[in-house]
């Protein structure tokens, strides 16, 4: 598939400009009426998902050939937009990535035990974000070398396993963000509603030293509505910050 698009402003730039954390919104499905409905209600950036079946909105996703036009009109709206790019038993191939590049796509985002060594050292400029999960925290193992990787530019702390989705948001989970954020310092760090956070809680975030707050299905719901409600409250909640 061949698309072409121009890029927005990259997404580590809008967090390396801000003073507070930016708000992105994982779309619970490749819809460009979703994703203006996120835009429109303040979303600084977008992820979609192709070749995956994702937990917390239980909806699978299909092939690069099969979801990239409507991933196209989604970048159109111009903000930056992310994409996970499949799983360790589905991944993306090279030539995908070269189309994903050729889109407008900003960055990847893929669990560090589902991304293939070669997409580190692709010859686009679309840039890395690396997911780090449970398994990568001690005590089962370490993220301290992921700030070892140049071409890691972003994380995601996906550090939840799935029977902790939609659980509040305690103090023991600001103590792991806020570590990590030092560890990985100066990569900036990335929170996904793994928990069910809520816009009361981004103080606590933004002064645990996250760069970036990831609404997804867990809080967004997945109709425009409950979108646009969760967003736009999410967005008031991180300019009071300001």
């Amino acid at each position: 598939m061949s698309i072409s698009c121009e890029r927005p402003q990259r997404l580590l730039e809008r967090i390396t400009i801000s003073d507070r954390p930016v708000l992105l919104v994982s779309l619970p499905r490749n819809d460009a009426e979703l994703a203006r409905a996120a835009v429109d209600a303040g979303a600084e950036g977008l992820k979609v998902h192709i070749n995956l079946h994702h937990a917390a909105s239980g909806r699978s996703f299909g092939s690069w050939e099969q979801e990239g036009q409507v991933i196209a009109d989604i970048i159109a709206l111009g903000v930056p937009v992310g994409i996970v790019p499949g799983t360790a038993d589905s991944m993306c191939t090279p030539d995908d990535l070269q189309g994903m590049a050729a889109a407008g796509l900003d960055f990847v985002d893929a669990y560090l035990s589902d991304m293939p060594a070669w997409m580190l050292d692709n010859s686009t400029d679309i840039q890395v974000m690396a997911a780090v999960g449970e398994h990568d925290m001690p005590p089962h193992g370490t993220p301290e070398g992921v700030g070892l990787l140049p071409q890691v530019r972003m994380i995601e702390a996906s550090i939840l396993g799935h029977e902790g989705y939609g659980r509040p948001l305690c103090v023991a989970d600001l103590k792991s963000y806020a570590w990590l954020a030092e560890v990985l310092k100066p990569l900036p760090v990335i929170v996904p509603t793994q928990r069910a956070i809520t816009p009361l809680e981004v103080t606590s975030l933004h002064k645990a030293g996250i760069r970036g707050i990831l609404i997804g299905a867990i809080v967004t719901g997945s109709q425009p509505q409950t979108i646009v409600q969760a967003t736009s409250e999410f967005r008031l909640a991180l300019d009071r910050l300001c």
